[in-house]
């Protein structure tokens, strides 16, 4: 009798002789099917059977391998998570060439005594069932491909219509409709703070950069190190800023020291810090994605506490730092008049880790930028976070240093936006910059920090991509920001990440056209102005670009169609004339024209804006970026490594690996290190 544990063919056909030993089976009756059987791959297959069986009753209960599914019904089932090996698709059958095979299979499922077909009776039925989820599973993924590439299918409410010029874009959008977070929940909790895949360095690939930093080592070389000049004496890409560079490792003339992606680990961390004591020259500290753990917070706090005014910027996104030691880097960052910004995306603060945040804020006396994108704070924390710098006792007058916070990412929804409301609306509260996309904020979210913008007359950005706003809270956000004194930038665009990270995308229809139209108009600073793909049909774009065409300050304007124009006649084919069929996806001559005006009048702006030399292109490549973000600060990160990465994966040229392998236990080992110890070690 075979065991939960293993399976044997208690009465197998007859079975081929391979070079690994197999047990000592008894013969059957020979019969009109001569396929030979392997012993393992009967075993295997009838392992896969078992288990896939008690997953189809598991999550698809009464599935029915009769029921006529619609390509609705198959989109909705959780076929993404609950997979079936397609192995399974070709399990043989009893009447077939692969006879023998089958009785092998059914013989380890369901042992029963010789000359009973019972076993194979069963095994019939079952293999209906598997194969039926198998196919049903194949077909779930063509139509999961049609909607992400943007096209549609017969029975299939999603995707887009012909004519729309973004289909992809378009399909996601449609098929989300209006958020409904009772259909698509999204935590409350944040996005997961996990870093890229990488791999802890080799100590000798990092020894001649540590050298170089422990000799007082700056952007230029000594003649005898085994560094080169910065991309061949040119200097950092588009900027020219010149360096020295290692085999691992750069150090700029402006004083950034660059190891992001470099991955020293909680194994070489502390080795860097000892290196870096003597340098006087290093003033930024990059170390992007290093998963340097909680062993790599101790070093750095023990650093900052040892040498408090030496450095300004601490980009440590990505390296696996937890609640517990971020408390212990924030003790020492309190202590420091030196630090202006702290970059801590990606890492697992969790909700608990509000206190210290605030703590961080309140603290750190010149802190003007802070990141805490994808932290896992959380609404809770937010919120908590929030209430607590609200109701900060500061002299009168007085304002808090901090000018510029990342929330992304963190599962913000109605609580933790009436929290920002109410800081918002505080006489201490010094913001000008809120990044808050890819937060499950809707409707009730977006009203919340609508009746605070209009009292936060010194915002001037606010960037709320993918918060699963409909028109509803798109129009109280641009009725609240019409007018503004200050606000520069709005953005209630898409977030390319909305997809992979979950999230909702805003659904703005044509309701909201009157209220951007309005917003468009009204006098202000409004430079900036993104609603990305739109629920909206292309003359409602028409009108709209109506208004930007009088604005005097908007040099940026992004809106485009998800929906196609109801005035587009269908494509013909005259065979006298032998022409092909027009493109659907193909803009209108209308449409042409009023992009056409809308570019040249933001020219215009721009040369008005940034000097007569500079052209709409070279605005698009430099200068809008400091539109959105801080130059001081943001600067201060920029990273060869990164940007080398992110320029090869535009060209095709490198794949991003986003998520780790099934198995790799180094995140565990990062979490679970001790730091080293030396007596001669300081502190």
């Amino acid at each position: 009798m075979a065991s939960a544990t293993e399976l044997w063919p208690t009465q197998p056909p007859s079975f081929s002789t391979h070079q690994h030993a197999t047990p000592s089976l008894p013969s059957v009756p020979s019969t009109k099917y001569h396929d030979e059987v392997e012993v393992d791959l009967a075993i295997h297959l009838a392992k896969l059977c078992r288990k896939s069986l008690v997953e189809l009753d598991s999550h698809l209960p009464g599935f029915k391998p009769s029921h006529p599914f619609t390509a609705d019904e198959i989109v909705s089932l959780p076929l993404d998570k609950h997979r079936i090996d397609d192995t399974l698709h070709e399990l043989p059958r009893r009447r077939s060439a692969r006879h023998n095979l089958a009785v092998a299979i059914s013989s380890c499922l369901y042992p029963v005594h010789q000359g009973s077909l019972t076993a194979i009776i069963r095994y019939e039925e079952d293999r209906v069932r598997l194969r039926a989820w198998a196919a049903l599973q194949r077909r779930y993924d063509m139509l999961k491909a049609t909607i992400r590439n943007g096209h549609t299918a017969r029975g299939l409410s999603s995707g887009a219509a012909p004519g729309v010029q973004a289909p992809v874009w378009a399909s996601r959008i449609t098929s989300q409709g209006v958020w409904d977070p009772a259909k698509h929940p999204i935590s409350l909790e944040g996005v997961p703070a996990i870093p890229m895949p990488v791999e802890i360095a080799h100590e000798a690939d990092l020894v001649p950069f540590l050298n170089h930093l422990r000799g007082g080592g700056t952007s230029k070389l000594n003649g005898d190190e085994k560094g080169f000049e910065l991309d061949d004496g040119r200097g950092e890409p588009y900027y020219g800023v010149k360096g020295a560079e290692f085999r691992k490792g750069v150090v700029y003339e402006d004083g950034r020291m660059d190891l992001c992606k470099m991955v020293v680990g909680p194994d070489h961390i502390g080795k860097l810090m000892d290196s870096l004591r003597p340098n006087e020259f290093v003033r930024h500290f990059l170390l992007g994605n290093n998963i340097i753990g909680p062993v790599g917070a101790h070093e750095i706090a023990n650093f900052i506490h040892d040498l408090p005014g030496r450095i300004d910027t601490w980009y440590l996104a990505g390296n696996c730092i937890d609640g517990p030691s971020f408390n212990i880097l924030v003790d020492a960052m309190i202590e420091s008049d030196a630090i202006t910004n702290i970059w801590l995306k990606r890492n697992p603060l969790g909700s608990h880790a509000s206190e210290d945040v605030y703590r961080l804020i309140t603290g750190v006396r010149n802190l003007r930028t802070l990141d805490l994108d994808q932290t896992q704070l959380g609404d809770r924390g937010v919120s908590d976070l929030f209430n607590r710098l609200a109701g900060h006792e500061m002299p009168e007058g007085g304002k808090l240093p901090l000018k510029h916070i990342y929330l992304n990412g963190n599962g913000i929804s109605n609580e933790g936006a009436q929290a920002i409301g109410k800081f918002l609306v505080s006489p201490h509260c010094g913001l000008t910059s809120i990044y808050m996309s890819s937060n499950p904020m809707g409707d009730s979210g977006a009203n919340a920090l609508a009746q605070a913008l209009p009292k936060a007359s010194y915002l001037t950005r606010l960037l709320l991509q993918s918060i699963g706003v409909s028109t509803k809270g798109a129009v109280a956000l641009c009725k609240a920001a019409t007018g503004h004194p200050a606000l520069e930038v709005l953005d209630l665009g898409q977030a390319y990440a909305t997809h992979d990270l979950g999230q909702a995308y805003n659904y703005i229809e044509d309701g909201a056209v009157t209220a951007i139209q309005d917003l468009v108009s009204a006098e202000s600073h409004l430079s900036y102005l993104n609603f990305g793909h739109m629920a909206v049909t292309p003359p409602a774009i028409n009108l709209i670009s109506e208004a930007v065409l009088k604005s005097p300050s908007l040099v940026y304007f992004a809106a485009y169609p998800i929906l196609p124009d109801p005035a587009l006649k269908a494509a013909t084919f005259r065979p006298a004339v032998d022409t092909t069929f027009a493109n659907p996806a193909e803009p209108t001559r209308p449409q042409i024209l009023m992009s056409k005006a809308v570019q040249e009048h933001l020219s215009a702006n721009v040369k008005t804006r940034y000097g007569e030399e500079t052209s709409y292109s070279q605005f698009m490549e430099e200068d809008r970026r400091w539109l959105v973000s801080d130059k001081t600060d943001v600067r201060k990160i920029d990273s060869v490594y990164r940007n080398r990465d992110a320029g090869l994966a535009r060209r095709r040229l490198l794949t991003l690996v986003k998520n780790w392998e099934d198995g790799d236990e180094t995140l565990d080992r990062v979490m679970a290190a001790h730091a080293p110890t030396c007596s001669l070690r300081r502190r």
